[in-house]
């Protein structure tokens, strides 16, 4: 059994996996909680996925010559 808290870096992103019942696990990616998923490696797979997409959308703007506020 794992822990009911875990951490994990993607990049320069961190990506928390918390456990809030037998069958459902949050996600959240640089403190931001965004989904909800019933089996830990699913939310370990979409918060590895968000963090590549974050990346992803500000390595873009960058190259686009976009101004981040």
């Amino acid at each position: 059994m794992s822990p009911s808290y875990a951490e994990i870096r993607v990049r320069t992103h961190v990506v928390g996996i918390e456990r809030l019942e037998k069958l459902r696990w949050r996600v959240s990616v640089d403190g931001r909680r965004l989904f909800t998923f019933c089996s830990e490696a699913r939310a370990r797979e979409a918060g590895r996925l968000e963090a590549r997409r974050l990346d992803f959308v500000a390595n873009d703007a960058v190259h686009r010559g976009a101004r981040f506020p």
